[in-house]
């Protein structure tokens, strides 16, 4: 009996789809098999598995804002994180088991940034002593006043590739160097930066030259706006410094508490007189301040900022003398500071054998530093925002209070003081020696009154 031709074509037909299948199959059982070989000696492989098999594709989640969100984990990179042993479902305990991916439990997010800044908490649940760190600093403060940029925890320390701390090289400047690239150039090129790419050790095994955190900290990231915070961070390191100053600069410790270390270490810089708006009551009632004098004077140096102009004399003492907070006392002090003009240039720091050390620089009619005169206030994010001023409010009355702890008869080119100066001096003066003339004068009209008699 003979088989049809067309009973031949179709078992042929059948035996290629079906070894298309079986290769369909086998290409989808290889990462399982690869995913099950990387984990397998790690707790919860079996769920990672499951995870990672969909995972470890190229999948998207749509997002409320229109745009998507990569759902890719790299398996090599997650593998070999810190947070590996842990398991998916150690952080993502809303998708887990039978809740995921079915539609009731599917998860709505608005954006990946919102979702980024969300996540963030689950941190806490395995680093609670760096995570209150991390609340303390200048990046959380940014975050919670909306700053879309600042950063989470995930941001420098990645989502899913965690870095162990054995692997961390500072040197190259990450993760700091993801978001403030200009300043990490500037140092790399500093004295400090020099020191640090060619292994330079200072004083034996003790003081290695400082990378970012050593100054701003790792978690608890301070943008060092306050200058006796900076000042105190410079001297923990040079701890020889104030007694150096002391051998050959007059009134070093007066010159160390106003002159910002960067104003003569970085002896190219533009430099600048900052007038600090000092909070009085930031450290008993930080709220009763803002809401009756710092909230106000922000709006007022905002307010001029964006019209472009300067703060003249007379808005200056106004604000002082507290008329911008309609009558209410002030509790805003003065603090005066000669610093680098800006944050980046703060970090061009030279070694001490160029460091300026000529009187003359600062202490000269129409010396340049006098010329570039601001005022500066905390904003709500934390850090210091400075708004040009005149220079002119130097010789005002409203900035008398400031000047007095730097100022120097003749030296700080102030002339409204020095003439106040010289008639005190000469009123000191001239009051006791008056005072003796006259008495002597008395005293021999009355001599001779009573020899007469």
């Amino acid at each position: 009996m003979m088989v049809p031709r067309s009973s031949y074509r179709s078992v042929a037909h059948i035996r290629r789809v079906l070894m298309l299948l079986a290769a369909m199959l086998a290409l989808f059982a290889l990462p399982v098999a690869d995913l099950s070989a990387e984990l397998v000696a790690k707790p919860g492989a079996e769920k990672d598995t499951k995870c990672l098999k969909c995972h470890s594709k190229n999948k998207t989640k749509s997002l409320a804002d229109g745009g998507e969100m990569s759902l890719f984990v790299p398996l090599s990179e997650y593998t070999s994180s810190a947070h590996s042993k842990e398991g998916c479902v150690s952080c993502h305990k809303l998708i887990a088991n039978k809740k995921h991916p079915a539609k009731k439990y599917r998860i709505e997010i608005s954006s990946q940034r919102d979702y980024s800044v969300e996540r963030n908490e689950v941190c806490r649940d395995c680093h609670e002593e760096k995570y209150a760190q991390y609340e303390g600093s200048i990046h959380a403060t940014l975050v919670s006043h909306g700053n879309r940029s600042a950063p989470v925890c995930s941001d420098c320390h990645s989502a899913h590739a965690v870095e162990p701390m054995t692997v961390y090289t500072p040197v190259t400047g990450l993760p700091c160097k993801n978001c403030h690239e200009d300043v990490f150039d500037v140092y790399s090129l500093s004295v400090h930066g020099e020191a640090r790419k060619n292994g330079n050790v200072i004083r034996e095994a003790h003081i290695q030259a400082p990378i970012c955190i050593d100054c701003h900290g790792a978690h608890e990231v301070s943008s060092l706006a306050s200058k006796s915070k900076l000042r105190s961070i410079c001297l923990d390191c040079h701890d020889g410094a104030r007694l150096a100053h002391e051998q050959w600069l007059p009134n070093a410790g007066r010159h160390l508490e106003i002159v910002s270390c960067a104003a003569c270490h970085a002896p190219l810089v533009e430099r600048r007189i900052d007038l600090e708006l000092h909070d009085d009551l930031a450290g008993t009632s930080q709220e009763t301040a803002e809401n009756q004098t710092h909230a106000q004077l922000r709006q007022k140096l905002r307010s001029k900022d964006v019209a472009g102009e300067s703060l003249d004399p007379a808005e200056f003492s106004e604000l002082m003398n507290g008329k911008a907070s309609e009558g209410q006392a002030g509790n805003v002090s003065l603090r005066v500071h000669m610093e680098a003009t800006s944050g980046v240039d703060a970090h061009r720091l030279a070694d001490k054998f160029q460091a300026i050390r000529a009187c003359d620089s600062c202490h000269e009619k129409g010396a340049e530093v006098f010329q570039n005169v601001t005022v500066s206030i905390t904003s709500e994010d934390g850090r210091r925002q400075h708004y040009a001023a005149d220079k002119e409010i130097l010789d005002s009355l409203g900035s008398l209070e400031s000047v007095n702890n730097f100022y120097t008869i003749g030296g700080t080119r102030i002339p409204l003081l020095d003439a106040l100066v010289v008639l005190s001096l000469f009123a000191g003066i001239a009051v006791p020696v008056g005072h003796y003339g006259l008495g002597r004068i008395l005293r021999k009209k009355a001599a001779k009154e009573n020899k007469n008699v």
